[in-house]
């Protein structure tokens, strides 16, 4: 079964005598629905066959994978050509001017997709409930940590001190030190990055308010934040690697810091001046 592939494995499946009555139904679905099953994660794809997520987990198990990732990663493999997965407008014999108008059309497409789409009510709600609390200690692993690291540096020159670690340890150690009155924002463009969804689990455990910055559709962080902002980006295989994913996160965050910012710009103005004296040196 180990070098067997992934679609005989489906549809042996389906076929099996000793499969069970969901597992028959799972894969009889995946099997003639494989191009939008790609395009779902984990807790759309349960919905749209009827079943739990714990029934899909244990499907993609009995497919001999480690989980449903591992499972799209082989079927994406076997069904999808390669350049396609790195980004699904590409070419493998686009040239470089092809590409780069291909990649800045995607990013700005994604840019205008997410400001469309943005709850503004729940942006200012967001912004205020950033400005008046204690502490906010961000989570998130990966490209999700460079944009927490780079809301650290802004909130830094407006004056507002934040905790983003890369530390996954420090992460879940700094949530569990939080109370009322503190915010832990967790930043996860799949929503099932199962370290974000611990550190949001355990903040909100403690008391504090979750935020949650993820893509738009249902995920399992979606489902815990007390308020989630959505960033809209271009249909890939696996959301977490979208091209456009960073650039849209980037700029949420760099318009609630704004929001707070402008709050009491005074305050604010005295900070950008400090911190831009503290370095000055730095610079010629």
């Amino acid at each position: 079964m180990e070098n067997e592939s992934c679609i005989n494995r489906i549809v042996a499946k389906c076929d099996s005598q000793t499969a069970t009555v969901t597992e028959r139904k799972i894969a009889l679905y995946i099997k003639e629905n494989l191009d939008k099953v790609l395009h779902c994660n984990l807790l759309e794809l349960a919905e749209l066959i009827g079943v739990s997520d714990a029934s899909m987990v244990r499907f993609c198990k009995s497919l001999g994978y480690k989980g449903f990732q591992e499972f799209k990663i082989r079927a994406a493999m076997e069904t999808i050509p390669s350049g396609q997965q790195y980004h699904p407008k590409l070419q493998k014999d686009d040239n470089p001017e092809q590409i780069c108008q291909k990649i800045f059309a995607t990013e700005i497409t994604a840019l205008q997709r997410t400001i469309q789409a943005l709850d503004m009510e729940k942006m200012k709600r967001v912004a205020q409930v950033l400005c008046e609390a204690r502490r906010i200690v961000f989570a998130g692993t990966g490209g999700s940590m460079i944009v927490a690291k780079d809301a650290h540096h802004k909130f830094l020159k407006i004056g507002v001190h934040v905790c983003a670690v890369e530390d996954k340890d420090v992460q879940l150690m700094e949530a569990s030190l939080l109370g009322p009155g503190d915010v832990l924002f967790a930043v996860s463009h799949s929503g099932n990055n199962l370290h974000v969804l611990r550190a949001a689990e355990l903040g909100k455990s403690c008391g504090a308010t979750v935020v949650g910055l993820t893509a738009e559709g249902k995920n399992r962080l979606s489902k815990i934040a007390d308020y989630t902002i959505m960033t809209i980006s271009e249909e890939t295989i696996f959301r977490s690697e979208s091209a456009s994913t960073r650039l849209a996160q980037l700029a949420v965050m760099d318009s609630l810091i704004a929001i707070i910012a402008f709050q009491d710009y005074d305050q604010a103005f005295q900070a950008i001046y400090k911190t831009r004296a503290a370095t000055s040196d730095n610079k010629v």
